[in-house]
């Protein structure tokens, strides 16, 4: 039996047409239970969603004259959504969702969706996705069926499924999705504190970007008139300006760029905003000419990083960090940032999104975040500081798990075609699944060097395993959603997919990382392909920079290993060292 109920009325000159027409549970519905309505304009194709507790009244409001929109639109329809669901927690998550779904299946129309800016944006700071019991019943039992059994039979929206509008990096990441408590105070409280400089610590797919976007979305509304820089990287850069533009949040006072767009404008900022500030760069021979030139604008000579010139641009700072996502030599250190962050507000995200570990599992997705952790640096000291939040009694269970539906696996023998053919067919059975393989940046017999040149040529391929050939990404920047031919088939390295989300995810480990006659891993330069992840041959003879390198190559692998949200396989490139290393190190048997 049905959780929700519909009543669909027709406007006309901002009048209700049809109620003598209707139910007295109908009538008496519209004036007094929760809902949420959606307005709308056949011509027009304009939306409008909001939710309320007295529909009729809440109708004439918005039509008494004062509302612009509602003059302006042509809406000449309304559908309003009941529920046995429908508390107040319920109504503020179906409503966001609802927002969010409508902005990305109108992602090509901008301005198509309108919603009470105000009041859900103000909500952002406060309201967490498990206040209330049953959330997931409402998904199910409501959003879903209301948007495929009713929405798109009707003509309303253009995508069949919600599965499908998932996907999307508008609904990943929109600024107006509830989040967690966590989130929520960290945002209160940095909105409340304008003079405090924050670092929000959060392992791989905890929300630090979701929470950016919010963070945005905030103080654009409750700052007015403050001038906020966004720093990203390339790849996310195009995303992050779409991002707000289609939710209506583009501001002349908001600037999303990269750190060296953002550090060449030289202007002031009230707010600076760093996605992924592990990946900053500092004053290093080996990196693009364009992340040294900032230091010759004056006023920025004697600065030796990046992050200390944002800081003399920025009244506030706020710095999204994972000590185990910095891939290069010219990434800040450690040990810089520790010194440019003294003072600095720490603060924890714990809570994984990305990572969902099956249902009826007994093992969680922090499980397989901690086991994978415990694999790459346990013989490092990184799991012992204070920059990375660690649980040692993780359950093993995710690495043992043998079934068809398992989170974690592996496979013997030929990666490139197993784990092809497995994220080919999870494709058949998911179409709307983005699934990818990735790899480590290593060469060897088998697998050719890459230069820049051969990005844009896909008869040149880099990976040979018998008859099957393919090539590395083609594009660093939004590769995920390149138009290339072959886009799947290419095999996506480290820098294509920082900060990106996949459904399921095969990893080939290659031999750039070994396991000494001590049992401990450490890279080995001489398979590992990208010259600016690595240290001058002088500077590898120092101990401190063999050891900096290993730690670059083992987070490649860490960042690879958690991008997947619904799988991974991993498989071993002339690499049964390290196989043998996992099994004994994760008891697998």
């Amino acid at each position: 039996m049905a959780k929700y109920s519909i009543v669909e009325l027709n406007i006309k000159n901002g009048n209700l047409l049809g109620l003598d027409y209707l139910s007295n549970n109908e009538r008496k519905a519209l004036e007094l239970n929760n809902a949420i309505y959606i307005y709308r304009g056949t011509r027009s194709k304009k939306v409008y969603i909001g939710q309320t507790i007295h529909f009729t009244d809440r109708h004439k409001q918005h039509y008494n004259g004062t509302e612009e929109k509602f003059n302006t639109a042509g809406f000449d329809k309304v559908l309003v959504i009941f529920s046995v669901y429908f508390n107040r927690s319920a109504l503020d998550d179906v409503e966001s969702q609802f927002i969010t779904y409508f902005t990305a299946d109108n992602s090509k129309k901008a301005g198509a969706v309108s919603f009470d800016n105000d009041d859900v944006i103000n909500r952002t700071g406060g309201n967490s996705v498990n206040e209330y019991v049953g959330r997931e019943d409402v998904a199910f039992d409501v959003i879903l069926p209301v948007w495929e059994k009713e929405l798109y039979p009707r003509g309303w929206v253009s995508t069949p499924t919600l599965d499908e509008l998932r996907a999307k990096e508008l609904v990943k990441y929109s600024p107006i999705k509830q989040l967690t408590a966590e989130q929520g105070r960290l945002i209160t409280e940095i909105i409340n504190n304008p003079n405090k400089n924050y670092v929000i610590n959060g392992d791989a797919g905890t929300g630090k970007t979701v929470l950016l976007t919010h963070l945005v979305a905030s103080i654009l509304k409750d700052r007015p008139g403050a001038k906020v820089g966004v720093v990203v990287q390339p790849n996310w850069e195009k995303t992050g300006t779409n991002i707000f533009k289609v939710y209506r949040m583009n501001s002349s006072y908001l600037s999303v760029t990269t750190t060296t767009k953002i550090i060449t404008e030289n202007s002031r900022y009230d707010v600076i905003i760093v996605d992924e500030s592990h990946k900053l760069s500092r004053k290093y021979g080996k990196q693009h000419p364009s992340f040294g030139q900032v230091y010759n604008i004056p006023g920025f000579e004697n600065c030796e990083s990046h992050l200390e010139i944002l800081q003399k641009m920025g009244q506030q700072i706020v710095l999204m960090y994972d000590v185990l996502q910095a891939i290069r030599p010219a990434n800040i250190t450690r040990e810089m940032f520790r010194q440019l962050t003294v003072g600095y507000e720490k603060k924890f995200l714990h809570t994984q999104f990305r990572i969902q570990a099956p249902k009826g599992k007994n093992y969680t997705s922090d499980d397989y975040v901690n086991g994978i952790k415990y694999l790459l640096y346990k013989d490092t000291g990184l799991l012992d500081s204070h920059l990375t939040n660690y649980d040692p009694n993780f359950n093993r269970e995710v690495f043992h798990d043998k079934s068809d539906d398992a989170y974690f696996g592996y496979v013997i023998g030929k990666p490139m075609h197993q784990l092809i053919e497995w994220v080919e067919e999870d494709r058949n059975f998911n179409p709307e699944h983005i699934n990818r393989v990735l790899s480590g940046d290593f060469c060897c017999e088998t697998v050719d060097r890459w230069k820049q040149v051969h990005g844009k040529d896909p008869s040149i391929t880099h990976f040979h395993e018998d008859t099957m050939n393919r090539r590395w990404n083609s594009s660093q920047e939004n590769w995920i959603n390149s138009t290339d031919d072959d886009a799947e088939d290419q095999i996506g390295s480290v820098f294509a997919v920082q900060g990106i989300d996949l459904n399921k995810v095969g990893v080939m480990i290659g031999p750039d990382i070994q396991v000494n006659d001590k049992g401990i891993l450490f890279a080995n330069p001489d398979f590992h392909d990208n010259e600016n992840n690595k240290f001058t041959k002088e500077e590898m003879l120092d101990f401190e920079n063999q050891f900096e390198f290993t730690l670059f190559v083992l987070n490649q692998y860490y960042v690879l290993l958690t991008r997947g949200i619904d799988g991974i396989r991993l498989g071993f490139w002339e690499n049964d060292a390290f196989r043998k290393y996992m099994e004994e190190a994760l008891d697998i048997h």
